[in-house]
This record gives structure tokens, C-alpha cells and sequence, in this order.
């Protein structure tokens, strides 16, 4: 699919301009050069795992993993992990919490000596591991609880397999199952929710492609994305709105492989066959995703790879600030990389709580603002980084009206003397 992309990107290097001469963004990219470094995720403080250490952006430094440990495959900000780990000679989904890792077990349906339970996820908060599980011949996604020790595969009543590749702190599993379709199968993107109920999305609408259907991220304010007839996708549960984007020039597919707190969305474009180029999105950056080598050339990064390309974003931290992916190549051999935006997106600067003071929260109608310094501006944007409201100020004071807003969490950016705070508000 081609598109004119000059808007695009002239709005991109607008934008770009705008903020990184505001907050000063220092953006860096790492490549690494061993082989079988590829990223499996990262936190806000650019720590990351790959298949089999764990990583340090600020240092460059590479760390074997636990004895114990086989494989990692998620992180969170209190740098407790997701993996495999050996008990007893034979391979478990693990975790590790406060450096301690244990395994998941198994349910009573599950035979241990040939089922399996393999972890792709752990929540912020450290309650949820999720991942796909079997029980014999049936398939579907896996939810472990921490602090209950309670797991539960989760097998779709309606369907032939499933899978789950994230949670948030809300318990909501996203992935993809299998439905029936005239003697076959066709792959739809879904949610599960702690109840155990099935959601496909788009509601009542079927894709027309049968693979690469499938939620493959969410982030806690119930915002999923992955991709939906080889088009990348948005989908806000808590507002019911669902977005397809385009697929980025000369691409052949797309799409968001998971999505920052705070609406930063990236994943990959299909340039080629099993050729990937990563993505980004942001209202800041345009309408549209971006191939993230190009946001990366005009903040004066030159993307030096074998082939041009970056391969595959597969992760972004929560508070947008880092992405992690792997380089093109058999994923098992690829090396991989790391990206710091600083600041370069609007609603990832660091949240400060020292000089703003709001109430109430959650709010009803009327948010209340006081600051030590005079308010220059006030803005609110919604958990996809829309801006749905400009406010009026008054000194060190100001109203912000949301009686006309839907329920659902906000971002209130608040800036006074030079400096900028992103206040988190949830609208009854």
C-alpha cells in the first residue's frame, strides 16, 4: 500500500522540532553486536531482557541470567521477570519477585510430563503472568495470580486454540483465538477478562485474512493494539473505539506490537518477505505510524545496519521512553537494540508531584489546580495521547472542566515556570 506521507512528516518535523527544542531530548540509539542478543521487553529505566541475560542501557552492560533460569521473556519496573525456569530436571513458566524465582505449576487438567505453560507476560504491578498453556490437544492462554498462587488456563468455548501475549494490572489477558470458519479456522483478535469471558474485536466484524490477527499488547488504561487484517490497530475498551491506521509506505503489512501508558504505540512494517522495518506511533508525531529510523534521522541518528533496517519493535516501556527490539535475521541468532526518546514525545517527561497539587481524584465534573509558580498553560489528553481540551488559566489557580468528558483515565499536562507535569486523573 502507498500514501502520500510529505503531511505526515512535514507535521512530524514540526512537532519533533517543537519538543526537542522544550525539553532538550537527548535520543540515543544502542545496537548490540553479539549474536542471540534480541530484546524481549524493557522498563522505564532501560533495563531489558533478552532471551538469556538482562541489559542496562544507561551502562551497556549485558548480565547472565539465574542458574535457575532457562529463558526471560518479560520485565517490569520493579525488575521482576517472566521466563522459564528448571524444577526438578523439567522445564516451568517461572517468575522472578524480589530475586527470588519460583515456578507456576500446573493445573489438575494438565499433565506435567507433556503439557506446558509458556510465560510471554508480567503485569506492572507484579500480580499477573500470562502466556499460552495446553491441557492435552486444547490450547489457550494462561493466567497465573502471584498473590493468590492460583492458575487457570483459559480455553475459548467457541473456539479451536488460543493464545495470550500480555496483562495488565487490571487481569485482562489480550491475544487471539481460533474460530470455526467453513471447515477452517480464522484467527481473531481477543481479551479475556478476570471473569473469563471471551471478547473478540472489532465487535461483530470478522477479518478477511486468517493469520496475523491478534491483540498483541495492552497497557493499563485498557488501551490494546496489534494488528487486524495486516493493518495496525488501537483499541480503547474503556471508550469502545477502534482504530486502524494505515500501513507506512512501501510496506506490505503492520503491526503495533504493544503500547506505553502513556500512547506511544510501536511495532513493525513487512517491507519485504520476512524483511521487517520497526514502527512508531504518537498524536505528536502525525496521523499516521512512522518508521521509527525516521524519527530517529531527524534527531540526527543514523540507522547503520546491514540492510537499512531496524527489524522488529517488539517492546516499549510504560512511560514511552524506551523501545527494544531485535535487527532482521533468524530470531534466535539477531542481535538486538535499544532506543532512549528522552523526552522527544510530548507526555513522556518525567512526572514531578512536587509542585502541583489536584483534587478531587477521580473527578466528577471540576478538577481543582494549585502551583507554587504561575500556570502558563494547561492541556488534557486522552490514554491514546489525543488532546481533548485546552483550559483557560488564572495565575496560580485553575478549573478544569470534564463534565463533557467520557469516563476514563486523562492526562492533565500542566506547565509553569519552564517546567512541565503530567498529572494522571481519572474521570468518573
Amino acid at each position: 500500500m502507498k500514501k502520500n506521507t510529505f503531511l505526515i512528516k512535514s507535521l512530524f518535523l514540526g512537532a519533533a522540532l517543537f519538543f526537542a527544542s522544550n525539553t532538550q531530548a537527548q535520543v540515543e540509539l544502542k545496537i548490540l553486536t553479539e549474536m542471540g542478543t534480541r530484546f524481549s521487553d524493557v522498563n522505564d529505566d532501560g533495563k531489558g531482557v533478552t532471551t538469556a541475560q538482562y541489559y542496562d542501557f544507561a551502562t551497556g552492560e549485558l548480565t547472565p541470567m539465574e542458574p535457575e533460569a532457562l529463558l526471560l521473556t518479560s520485565i517490569n519496573n520493579d525488575e521482576n521477570v517472566a521466563g522459564i525456569i528448571e524444577v526438578n530436571s523439567n522445564m516451568e513458566a517461572g517468575y522472578k519477585i524480589n530475586g527470588e524465582w519460583k515456578g507456576v505449576g500446573f493445573t489438575p487438567q494438565q499433565d506435567p510430563s507433556n503439557d506446558q505453560n509458556f510465560p510471554y507476560g508480567i503485569s506492572d504491578d507484579s500480580r499477573y503472568i500470562t502466556g499460552q498453556g495446553n491441557e492435552g490437544v486444547n490450547y489457550g492462554g494462561f493466567l497465573f495470580d502471584t498473590q493468590t498462587e492460583e492458575l487457570v488456563v483459559r480455553l475459548d468455548p467457541q473456539g479451536e486454540a488460543g493464545a495470550s501475549y500480555g496483562v495488565n494490572n487490571n487481569g485482562i489477558m489480550v491475544g487471539w483465538v481460533d474460530r470455526p470458519d467453513g471447515g477452517g479456522t480464522l484467527r481473531v483478535p481477543a481479551y479475556i477478562t478476570t471473569d473469563g469471558e471471551f471478547h473478540t474485536i472489532p465487535e461483530n466484524q470478522s477479518p478477511t485474512v486468517s493469520w496475523d490477527n491478534a491483540i498483541y499488547g495492552i497497557n493499563n488504561n485498557n488501551v490494546m493494539v496489534g494488528s487486524f487484517d495486516l493493518e495496525p490497530f488501537m483499541y480503547d475498551l474503556t471508550a469502545n473505539t477502534f482504530t486502524s491506521f494505515e500501513i507506512p509506505q512501501d510496506a506490505l503489512s503492520a503491526a503495533f506490537s504493544t503500547i506505553s501508558d502513556n500512547g506511544v504505540a510501536v511495532g513493525y512494517a513487512e517491507v519485504d518477505f520476512q524483511v521487517r522495518d520497526a514502527i512508531i506511533y504518537h498524536p505528536t508525531l502525525g496521523e499516521q505510524p512512522l518508521y521509527l529510523k525516521d524519527v530517529l534521522a531527524d534527531n540526527g541518528i543514523t540507522v547503520d545496519t546491514p540492510d537499512g533496517y531496524l527489524g522488529t519493535a517488539i517492546s516499549v516501556s510504560s512511560n514511552g521512553k524506551y523501545i527494544a527490539g531485535w535487527l532482521n535475521g533468524p530470531p534466535m541468532n539477531a542481535e538486538g537494540w535499544m532506543v532512549n526518546l528522552d523526552d522527544l514525545i510530548l507526555g513522556t517527561a518525567t512526572l514531578q508531584t512536587t509542585t502541583v497539587s489536584y483534587y478531587p481524584n477521580p473527578v466528577k465534573d471540576v478538577l481543582n489546580l494549585n502551583t507554587k509558580e504561575a500556570i502558563s498553560s494547561v492541556a488534557v489528553y486522552n490514554v491514546t495521547g489525543q488532546k481533548v481540551a485546552n483550559v483557560s488559566i488564572s495565575e496560580n489557580n485553575t478549573q478544569v472542566d470534564f463534565s463533557n468528558l467520557a469516563s476514563g483515565v486523562y492526562f492533565v499536562e500542566v506547565k509553569s515556570n519552564g517546567s512541565v507535569e503530567n498529572l494522571k486523573v481519572i474521570k468518573e
